[in-house]
């Protein structure tokens, strides 16, 4: 009995001491916070895997030439213009006087030339539209075709000009937006009114009435001009009244002249030291012009002036 008792109590004494090595083995093993409590196994994080935009990078508008002087700006901040640089959206290109910019649109297989005194802000360039706004000027357009994507420009009056692919020029001057398209087709839209330029025609849009045309393009510049120094009015050189086809600008001695929407101009040129003569420059919507010098008279009438005509040749 007494050897049965001693066994059961050793075994009692060799379990307790297991149950106390192993104890002390798990709180060795398990991590402890700075309280002495056991902390939570760490979560695991994994970081989403950075997918390319479709198309490769986001398309921008690129500036590949500068003569003159241009600029670049955003509100009221204006700063130079140089090759290379991008525009984001928003952001505008201006020319001043006798200056060009050429820019590239989203890949090499469109272009477009800003010339003098223009002035065209980018609103948005994806790979599905690229979207522009002509503030005020002449913009030449060679717009590649890309699978779906399309071309979209703004101009003052609600004006829409929109494109798959064309080479044209979208015109913007007082109350005048014109299209002139050499290839391709252009959709022009105004008052909810669209017409479709197609290669060889002219659509024509005053304050932002519904469009006029589909026209042939003018194969010829006309400019007609009847001028006189009145009689007793000793400040004036010439007093001159013309007529132009629709849609043509006019300058007087460099100055722009009003035309009407059927193309009749008038304009009174005062004398000048060292002005002998007067010069007069027509331009198509097309980007073509003819000049005319008439000599400034001491009075009488001059009578008119011959037709000027000048054969048309496609821009840049």
């Amino acid at each position: 009995m007494k050897a049965r008792m001693d066994s059961l109590g050793q075994a009692l004494v060799r379990g307790l001491g297991m149950a106390l090595l192993l104890a002390a083995a798990g709180a060795w093993l398990l991590p402890e916070d700075e309280a002495g409590a056991p902390r939570p196994p760490r979560p695991v994080t994994t970081r989403p895997l950075a997918v390319a935009p479709p198309g490769g990078s986001t398309p921008r508008a690129r500036v590949l030439g500068v003569v003159g002087e241009a600029q670049r700006g955003q509100g009221a901040r204006w700063v130079a213009l140089a090759v290379g640089e991008e525009l984001g959206p928003a952001e505008a290109v201006r020319t001043g006087p006798g200056a060009r910019v050429d820019l590239g649109l989203g890949d090499e297989a469109s272009r477009l030339s800003l010339p003098e005194h223009s002035e065209v802000r980018v609103e948005e360039v994806t790979p599905a539209v690229h979207t522009l706004r002509l503030e005020r000027g002449r913009l030449d357009v060679d717009y590649g075709e890309r699978e779906a994507r399309r071309l979209r420009v703004h101009a003052p009056g609600g004006v829409v000009a929109e494109t798959h692919a064309a080479r044209f020029t979208l015109v913007s001057r007082g109350s005048l937006v014109a299209v002139v398209t050499r290839e391709g087709s252009v959709d022009l839209t105004a008052r909810g009114t669209t017409i479709h330029v197609g290669a060889g025609q002219q659509g024509l849009v005053f304050d932002g009435a519904a469009p006029l045309g589909p026209e042939p393009i003018p194969l010829e510049v006309l400019l007609r001009v009847a001028a006189e120094a009145p009689a007793g009015v000793e400040t004036l050189c010439l007093s001159l009244r013309g007529e132009v086809r629709r849609g043509s600008e006019v300058w007087v001695e460099g100055a722009p002249v009003a035309v009407s929407h059927e193309g009749v101009f008038h304009a009174d040129v005062p004398r000048a030291r060292g002005r002998s003569r007067v010069s007069v420059r027509a331009r198509e919507p097309g980007g073509t012009s003819r000049d005319v010098s008439l000599p400034c008279r001491a009075g009488g009438r001059m009578g008119q002036v011959e037709s000027v005509k000048f054969r048309w040749s496609e821009g840049p």
